[in-house]
């Protein structure tokens, strides 16, 4: 038996009133103790009122899934047995931190409802996890209340925010279609595969012309080339702590999953067979090129299941696990940052073996703060020591990009408005030139 703040007001007013006649009317003092006891036994009234929890059928509806940045809601749904009302009905849980922690406030049944909702806003991807669930109801007269505790196993997945992508994508390409996705670009005349003929016409590459096809026809025909598609493209993703920075609201990691994930369904749209790889000290996951749109989901739920690590970024490892399980020339996409001088270069030795035999691109988003403090006033001594730090931070960057250019290596440096847009300008490029 729980009782309630009404009833305890009441037992506390009726203890006052009580002493109050006993002090100023020791004849009434009686009057008291009968309102006291009064009390007493409609707070007992109403608990043997109060439904009893096998009397009640609850049942909980969680979302499939949840994408970050948006808001789902978690369902309960609540009705007595035998019709009876339920009074003052209140739902409470608790989850862990993917979720916003406004998500653990109780919430109450309206009047004349029979479910309720709590809303679910995830701060992170990954699996949200809901671990107990608290119910309270109290009886008609609000005095007594009933609370059960369950604990429970619900698992949400907090997807990447393809909705977001698709619609900056969308933004940065011009696309003028509310159906996101690449469309091949065919640029016709390049490429290596063959598509189709057409009449020659001046201007043209005379190597096109099909002299075969242009005798039988009396007329000169051009051949028609496209670019080849069906290539393999691994998403890469260091996860180690630099990672971990927040930038405009999301985590480096999350900016980086939401291009990649746009990234993603541009080359199953267009042909292209997609893969994954993650690491940070070790190889967290690896999911090989899968092609068609039907790969897309399964590639989505492996990028919600991505997750920041405290450690430090093994790039030795990284790369020689990914070139070993490369089987032929591959567009190698990587998501990572950097900060000191030892790290960049253990970096750039690995990805210049990587990119003997395959294509990489390099992607680190650009750092505002560096920016803004190497650009900020200079009003005492330690803003200049500030700034000449991040100056010759900045300089350390430009002079690791220069580097891996001269590698063979493509290097984007976006700021996180844009990553999406270049990403997928970019991927639409080396497609349409064949440079893997």
């Amino acid at each position: 038996m729980r009782p309630t703040l009404r009833a305890f007001f009441l037992i506390l007013s009726a203890v006052l009133v009580a002493l109050l006649l006993a002090v100023l009317s020791p004849t009434t003092s009686g009057l008291g103790l009968y309102y006291l006891f009064a009390v007493i036994l409609l707070l007992g009234l109403d608990w043997a009122a109060c439904l009893r929890p096998h009397n009640l059928d609850i049942k909980i509806g969680e979302p499939a899934s949840i994408y970050i940045g948006g808001e789902e809601a978690l369902v309960v749904e609540v009705a007595a047995a035998d019709d009876r009302a339920v009074y003052n009905f209140e739902v409470a849980i608790e989850s862990n931190n993917l979720i916003d922690q406004a998500a653990q406030l109780p919430v109450r049944l309206e009047e004349d409802a029979n479910y309720l909702q709590i809303p679910l806003r995830p701060v992170a991807r990954g699996t949200a996890r809901i671990h107990r669930v608290w119910f309270r109801w109290t009886g008609p007269m609000g005095l007594a209340c009933r609370q059960v505790e369950d604990e429970t196993t619900l698992e949400i997945p907090v997807l990447p925010n393809f909705k977001k992508a698709a619609q900056e994508a969308q933004k940065a390409i011009g696309a003028a279609s509310e159906e996101f996705g690449v469309r091949p670009d065919f640029n016709h005349g390049q490429g290596s595969e063959f598509t189709s003929l057409r009449d020659y016409a001046v201007g043209m590459d005379p190597r096109s012309i099909d002299w075969k096809r242009s005798a039988r026809t009396r007329a000169l025909l051009a051949k028609e080339y496209e670019a080849e598609r069906n290539h393999h493209i691994v998403l890469a993703f260091d996860t180690g702590h630099l990672m971990m920075e927040r930038i405009g609201g999301l985590t480096r990691l999350d900016h980086m999953v939401n291009a990649g994930l746009g990234l993603a369904y541009s080359a199953l749209k267009g042909g292209d067979r997609v893969g994954l790889f993650s690491f940070d000290s070790q190889v967290r996951s690896l999911v090989r090129p899968l092609g068609g749109m039907t790969a897309f989901n399964h590639i989505q739920l492996h990028l919600a299941a991505i997750e920041n690590s405290t450690d430090e970024t093994n790039y030795t490892l990284g790369m020689t696990r990914l070139s070993e399980s490369l089987t032929r020339r591959t567009l190698v996409v990587l998501f990572t940052d950097f900060v000191d001088t030892t790290t960049a270069e253990l970096m750039r030795e690995n990805l210049g073996r990587l990119a003997v035999h395959h294509f990489v691109v390099f992607v680190a988003l650009k750092d505002p703060f560096l920016t803004d403090v190497a650009d900020g006033e200079i009003n005492s001594t330690k803003d200049i020591s500030r700034s000449v730090t991040a100056t010759e931070l900045l300089k350390e960057r430009k002079l690791l990009f220069s580097r891996l250019r001269r590698q063979g290596i493509l290097c984007l440096e976006p700021d996180h408005a844009h990553l999406v847009g270049q990403v997928i300008g970019q991927y639409r490029s080396i497609i349409n030139q064949e440079l893997i």
